[in-house]
């Protein structure tokens, strides 16, 4: 079944900036996201161990909110609470990694074949689009650009897929699982080369091809092969 034509409401089906999605937070819990911005910028490192205390002025939360916060980081496998020792952050070994790409495929595949019925021509021909000019800008010799390009559009692919599941809490468990994995690449950071970047651009556009044809079943296969080329660039060379 090839692509549709655009519907009336496709426009629920178009690429969110990151700014619009930051208002999907776990439980509308403000501390939450206070804490994945502090992983990101590098004011908390995983592995590390704080107070209470400490963490509240790092967040800029009150005892009370910070307690809520760790209760949601907990159930997320974020933080440990150490008796007489701390909250310590938690470290992405290979078994959390291993258990993130698990969960977000048990989401993901089911989704992708339900896109491959409800993509628009217009989200083909603008993701396309947006993956051949990244790969032009990569090819090119813009290295920084092409990081900083690559953690977007791969956000925007994935969350539009899960999101044809129309589940906002499937939505928002896949969010989790996707920043966790996005934590442990930074942990376990290696120089970014671009055969990194537009190999995972070629396994996008794979998938772009499947969904193009209306096809659940290479859609499936091609995102699957996505996951298993992704899951070896987390910790290949």
């Amino acid at each position: 079944m090839p692509a549709k034509t655009l519907p009336p409401r496709a426009d629920a089906q178009r690429s969110e900036s990151s700014e619009a999605r930051s208002a999907d937070l776990p439980e509308g819990n403000s501390g939450y996201e206070r804490f994945r911005k502090a992983i990101h910028d590098g004011t908390l490192i995983a592995g590390m161990t704080v107070t209470q205390n400490e963490l509240c002025k790092i967040l800029g939360l009150s005892l009370t909110p910070l307690r809520e916060t760790l209760v949601l980081l907990e159930e997320h496998g974020l933080v440990e609470t150490k008796p007489r020792s701390g909250i310590q952050i938690v470290y992405p070994e290979v078994e959390f990694i291993r258990e993130n790409f698990q969960f977000r495929k048990i989401i993901e595949l089911p989704a992708v074949r339900a896109f491959a019925d409800s993509v628009t021509a217009e989200w083909i021909g603008t993701m396309r689009k947006r993956h051949e000019d990244l790969a032009g800008i990569v090819s090119g010799g813009s290295l920084e650009e092409g990081v900083a390009g690559i953690e977007i559009l791969d956000r925007d692919f994935h969350y539009d897929i899960v999101r044809a599941l129309g589940n906002r809490s499937i939505t928002l468990a896949h969010r989790n699982q996707f920043e966790n994995i996005f934590m442990a690449r930074r942990v376990h950071q290696r120089p970014t080369v671009r055969k990194h970047i537009l190999e995972t651009l070629d396994e996008h556009m794979e998938v772009i091809a499947a969904l193009e044809k209306g096809d659940s079943d290479l859609a499936d296969e091609a995102l699957e092969r996505h996951f298993r080329g992704a899951t070896h660039r987390v910790f290949g060379s």
